[in-house]
């Protein structure tokens, strides 16, 4: 063979190696690019399980916030209900408490009163302490009690020693407002 041929022929391997030489680095370029798509899914992934993972969490964390909540609630209409049926309770107690107190205030006026006619009664005309003690006005629970200091000695120890209303309260367990009552009362059957 001629000296050409052979050059030529060179020439058609080098051609040839370097046609061929591309598609090799394809094929190890496209391996590479399968392995980091591989990866690349592999990380969403496990990004995708930590994300459902986190959303459980935050459901559960979100039911017992609920159900704390719930009985938080219920312990609050619990505590209200009570709060109720107590305000109902000393409401009837007050109302109780105003009734007795007028009860006892036209009582011992009506006392005071028949108590001043029965001493004019008796001075004078007797028939007239009769028809007073079978008036029904007059008996309102009035029981045979001089004064109204016979009938609260306690209270009036503890004024007289100058305590005040509202210790007076807690020692005897009376309410202020009936003290302080009592305390006019006696007053005024003084000054009759």
């Amino acid at each position: 063979m001629q000296p050409w041929a052979y050059i030529v022929m060179l020439g058609g391997f080098a051609l040839a190696y370097a046609l061929f030489l591309p598609s090799r680095a394809r094929n190890k370029d496209s391996g590479a690019d399968k392995q980091s798509l591989k990866e690349v899914e592999a990380a969403l992934e496990l990004y995708m399980t930590d994300v459902e993972r986190e959303n459980r969490e935050l459901l559960e964390l979100l039911d017992s916030i609920k159900t704390q909540s719930q009985s938080n609630q219920a312990a609050v209409q619990e505590q209200l209900s009570e709060l109720n049926g107590r305000l109902d309770a000393m409401q009837q107690r007050t109302s109780q408490l105003e009734t007795r107190m007028a009860a006892n205030e036209n009582g011992l006026l009506q006392l005071a009163l028949s108590g001043g006619k029965e001493t004019n009664a008796h001075a004078q005309q007797p028939e007239v302490q009769t028809k007073a003690t079978d008036d029904p006005a007059v008996d309102i629970k009035a029981k045979p009690v001089s004064t109204i200091k016979l009938r609260y000695p306690q209270l009036f120890e503890l004024h007289n020693e100058g305590k005040s209303i509202d210790a007076i309260a807690k020692k005897t367990g009376m309410q202020s407002g009936e003290i302080q009552l009592i305390l006019q009362l006696a007053k005024q059957e003084e000054s009759a």
